[in-house]
């Protein structure tokens, strides 16, 4: 919950990675395909573009913003949460920057396990890489807190790691067996690599499922590529497959 000891922890993990970020302009300026490819569908299958402008969308765990610009461009208002001041800086900026300051609802410091809107407030909610990184009780609270949030009919999206990832098959034998597919990874590197950010849990589709029982569509898509070698060398690889899960769920 907000204001907890282990939410100040996360809020200082996370402003120091966007520090690292700015510093190395790293920071994600575009949208994650996988994520906005599946709202696509979403909008093209139930909506003219005429309607869009009367739909709410949220981001929980917005970063810098460039899925919101992305959903904004579209005439959708737009609103995000994230832990990380910094970030919610770089998304208003970035918003702004795009002409779409006017199609901003609510940028607000929050964890995503506990998110400051009414019930069914958001025609869409999406998240990208936040609840992988979250522990056992926020991520059951997180994925509560996306059902609640949603109106009825409305559409999640996510993207998270699988089992499948290069790094869970070469530490799976360090996980947490508290909580079978996670680690706690710390390997000293840029403190925005996967390998160094902490907490990181791999989803299996039947716990995906689990997760968001109630919901009338529940289907998670898998994917999997590989990083170029040399990308892969730097990360401590010789070969980096990501295996990542794009959930589709509507409410």
């Amino acid at each position: 919950p907000r204001g907890s000891v282990a939410s100040e922890a996360a809020k200082r993990l996370w402003e120091e990675s966007f520090e690292a970020q700015i510093a190395q302009q790293a920071y994600n300026t575009a949208p994650v395909e996988a994520v906005i490819r599946t709202v696509s569908y979403y909008l093209r299958d139930r909506f003219p573009t005429e309607k869009l402008p009367s739909l709410q969308f949220l981001e929980m765990g917005c970063g810098a913003g460039p899925n919101l610009v992305w959903l904004a461009q579209k005439g959708m208002t737009v609103s995000g949460v994230d832990i990380s001041p910094t970030a919610l800086r770089l998304a208003r900026e970035n918003l702004e920057r795009s002409g779409c300051g006017h199609r901003i609802g609510t940028l607000i410091e929050s964890s995503v396990s506990d998110v400051p809107f009414e019930d069914a407030s958001f025609d869409g909610v999406i998240e990208a890489c936040v609840f992988q990184h979250l522990s056992k009780d926020d991520r059951h609270r997180a994925f509560q807190e996306v059902k609640r949030l949603l109106k009825p009919g409305g559409v999640f999206v996510g993207y998270m790691l699988d089992v499948g990832h290069s790094i869970f098959q070469a530490k799976q034998a360090e996980g947490l067996h508290e909580d079978p597919g996670t680690l706690v990874l710390a390997d000293g590197s840029s403190k925005f690599h996967l390998s160094n950010i902490g907490v990181s849990h791999f989803y299996r589709r039947q716990e995906l499922m689990e997760l968001l029982a109630g919901c009338a569509v529940v289907d998670p898509c898998l994917s999997t590529y590989e990083l170029p070698r040399r990308e892969a060398k730097k990360r401590g690889y010789d070969t980096y497959l990501q295996s990542m899960w794009t959930v589709y769920a509507i409410r």
